[in-house]
């Protein structure tokens, strides 16, 4: 579970590359999120941590590849399907 931090950094991240087709800048995320640089750096490695963004290049925040752009419900449980059985229903019926 993201802290309310974290989570308005990623809906920004998300948000503004899908409206701008490019990633903010960190002046841009100073603005936004009200932050020094700091706790902004600090957000997105936490995101990174949790495996919400990719940031390889940790010069330039335009480097950063969201991989969930939305905070994971830990109320909701993905199913776990054993191993073979999606061939199963081929195989059985």
């Amino acid at each position: 579970m993201l802290t309310d931090r974290e989570r308005k950094l990623l809906r920004i991240l998300y948000n503004f590359s899908a409206q701008q087709r490019r990633m903010p800048t960190m002046q841009e995320l100073e603005i936004k999120t009200g932050r020094r640089t700091e706790g902004i750096k600090a957000g997105l490695l936490a995101l990174e941590q949790d495996n919400y963004i990719v940031w390889d290049n940790k010069t330039d925040t335009r480097n950063i590849v969201i991989i969930e752009g939305w905070d994971r419900d830990p109320k909701i449980s993905t199913p776990t399907t054993p191993p073979g059985a999606v061939n199963r229903y081929y195989t059985e019926y």
